[in-house]
């Protein structure tokens, strides 16, 4: 089996510089598991269901009661964010790529991303009973489905019509964003602060903190998350429309 280093060379993706700037822990340390996974003479498509696996059972943990339940679905996110990594880096060794397998990593965003976004409102109506903690679920659902279908759309919208080039900003050999630098950290500090994997790092301090110090955090952590993740979702919408191409993340790194 080859080195640490010789595997990141061989299973490194074509936008892996902007990938470890949007996935700062997952990105370091899948190769780790990549080479468990290898090792295991796993498929790509065998570590795409255990992705799958993962983010099912964390998204429904965070449905228990108590921190130990929030903790253990915190955990079991991080390894499915970890695992999505990984399953793209078996393929690229062993150069077996699956149109079903990348259908598949698609979908579980939507599934994953939707069952999460519900639980953890859903627990906060269970434990608080603030019927207004099911409302802003909703909300986190239908924003965060609409900010990926923003993409997905966008590509559909323009497919048979239009190269890539002309339907997406950032890339290799694609021209970058012409924006100022500062509004380029504006748009990088809302886009991160809009992430699910922000919103489970604050959840999880806050479940812990409620803990510690029997603060009702999470009241107040829910609604602000959901205006802000419906805001941007709206903006980057509006922005695709304007501009005529999808604004991804990478695009606004210099």
């Amino acid at each position: 089996m080859e080195s640490i280093a010789e595997l990141r060379a061989l299973c490194r993706r074509e936008n892996d510089e902007d990938n470890r700037k949007t996935m700062f822990l997952a990105s370091r340390v899948s190769i780790y598991f990549t080479r468990l996974f290898l090792m295991m003479n796993m498929s790509a498509n065998q570590v795409t269901y255990l992705f799958i696996v993962l983010g099912i059972a964390g998204s429904f943990s965070f449905l228990g009661p108590g921190p130990y339940w929030a903790l253990a679905g915190y955990i079991l996110m991080r390894l499915h964010v970890i695992a999505d990594v990984c399953d793209g880096e078996v393929a690229r060794y062993r150069r077996t790529f699956s149109s079903t397998g990348a259908y598949l990593d698609f979908l579980t965003h939507y599934l994953v991303y939707g069952i999460v976004l519900f639980a953890i409102p859903l627990r906060c109506y269970m434990d608080f009973g603030r019927f207004w903690s099911v409302t802003a679920g909703f909300v986190l659902v239908l924003s965060n489905t609409m900010n990926r279908a923003s993409v997905d759309c966008w590509f559909r919208a323009n497919f048979g019509k239009k190269g890539r080039d002309e339907i997406e900003e950032g890339g290799p050999g694609r021209k970058r964003s012409s924006l100022s630098r500062w509004r380029k950290t504006a748009v990088l500090l809302a886009s991160h602060s809009t992430s699910l994997q922000t919103f489970l790092n604050f959840y999880i301090a806050a479940v812990i903190l409620e803990r510690l110090l029997a603060l009702d955090l999470r009241l107040y952590l829910i609604p602000a998350y959901a205006a802000a993740l419906s805001l941007f979702t709206s903006a980057r919408i509006a922005l695709t429309i304007a501009r005529g191409r999808i604004p991804r993340r990478a695009t606004y790194y210099s």
